[in-house]
């Protein structure tokens, strides 16, 4: 790990002359409650188990200009936790001619995100205002990723004296067939660690997923799996005012057969889901940003067949050398089949709290203190009670050039 972390630093020197390069070391001190994560296939919706510090994020992105119209960009992470500790999260090529006409393409080939979220913004898919993502985002940093191509058309407003900006885009992709697991068998969770190539998310082993009995599956799912060899899709349109406000929509669809499974008994889940995002300046120091999600998962003939909601809504504020930020976090999934051993039903909030300082241009101390109550009815078979409060405090010392 350490040599991973000095080699991140010496190509960020070596390649900055040559690209547009960041690099981002966070270190983090937590404090929560004693109990296994997801992570180690126990019930805690938290990353880390315990108290402790973490190497939490160490990140270098990336984009290189190959030419006038050509750009390959990618994003490079390490972590203390997890099945793969360090590797790609986003590897892609992107085709942006020059051209005089006020309606612009632009192609892009490769591992990304789709842009739907409101709130990481940052370098490398990160939050410039939390620790932890949202239990939306926290999602789709484990379980989404498209791995094919985006082609999108836009118009900036100020190019033809106009206060609106649009973009519209459509995306064919393969390798998230299995997107949809972790959201039914271990419910929303709140974090920042982003699933990396070939990496393996596990959840708690219940009984009836993993015994010879029931599906036989693993305790984990391998979330950029292709399975049935079929395309998926989404859709998106960005609509923004002057620089003040942006409003976002995506349909998104991976047209999974989920009565497909692989050699190690990994079903592909059809998941497909609606999401909504704004994002208001009201000044240079107060944003508003929110979004919503809505959307269903099916795996086998209808074995899992559940309905995933969420929603959140955040205010970040910049005074001086101070950020504060905080975030109210609302989660369900519904389960809607007949399966009796696999209850699926689950539901909770959250609230975030955040204060970051900034000590200088390169390094940043945050303090981050969260609540995340709710009820999951297949902690039954791990515990005496179906419901939880997690409370989790964090200190973080971020490096950032």
């Amino acid at each position: 790990m350490i040599k991973l972390v000095a080699g991140i630093v010496f190509t960020t020197y070596s390649v900055t002359a040559f690209a547009k390069t960041d690099v981002l070391l966070r270190t983090t001190l937590s404090a929560q409650d004693n109990t296994a994560s997801f992570q180690q296939h126990g019930v805690s919706h938290q990353r880390f188990d315990g108290d402790g510090i973490h190497l939490s994020q160490a990140m270098l992105s990336t984009e290189h200009q190959l030419t006038n119209d050509w750009f390959i960009a990618g994003v490079l992470n390490a972590y203390s936790d997890g099945e793969r500790r360090a590797g790609i999260s986003q590897l892609y090529a992107k085709y942006r001619p020059l051209s005089a006409s006020s309606i612009k393409p632009e192609v892009k080939i490769g591992m990304f995100y789709p842009s739907l979220s409101a709130e990481n913004t940052d370098s490398g898919w990160l939050s410039p205002h939390f620790l932890t993502n949202s239990a939306i985002n926290s999602w789709i940093g484990e379980e989404l990723r498209t791995g094919g191509i985006e082609v999108s058309l836009r118009q900036n407003g100020r190019q033809v004296r106009s206060n609106w900006s649009w973009k519209v885009l459509g995306s064919i992709f393969k390798g998230n067939d299995t997107t949809g697991t972790l959201l039914s068998w271990r419910g929303f969770a709140l974090h920042d660690r982003q699933s990396l190539l070939n990496d393996r998310v596990n959840f708690a082993p219940i009984p009836w997923v993993v015994n010879d009995s029931g599906l036989n599956a693993p305790a984990w799912t391998d979330p950029f799996r292709e399975i049935d060899t079929r395309f998926g899709y989404y859709v998106g349109a960005h609509i923004a005012h002057k620089r003040n406000a942006e409003l976002k929509y995506y349909y998104y669809d991976n047209n999974a057969d989920p009565t497909q499974l692989d050699p190690d008994r990994i079903y592909a889940w059809h998941t497909r889901f609606h999401s909504l995002t704004l994002r208001y300046m009201a000044n240079r120091d107060l944003t508003l940003f929110s979004q919503f999600l809505y959307g269903n998962t099916l795996m086998g003939n209808n074995i899992v067949n559940n309905d995933f909601v969420s929603a959140y809504a955040a205010v970040a504020y910049a005074f001086e050398q101070f950020t504060f930020a905080g975030r109210a976090d609302w989660y369900q999934v519904i389960d809607r089949d007949d399966t009796m051993y696999d209850p699926n039903d689950s539901s909770g909030y959250a609230l975030t709290l955040s204060a970051r300082y900034d000590l200088s241009e390169h390094i940043t101390v945050t303090g981050e203190w969260q609540t995340n109550k709710g009820k999951q009815d297949n902690l039954a078979f791990f515990q005496s009670q179906t419901t939880y409060t997690e409370n989790l405090l964090q200190v973080a010392l971020t490096l950032k050039f």
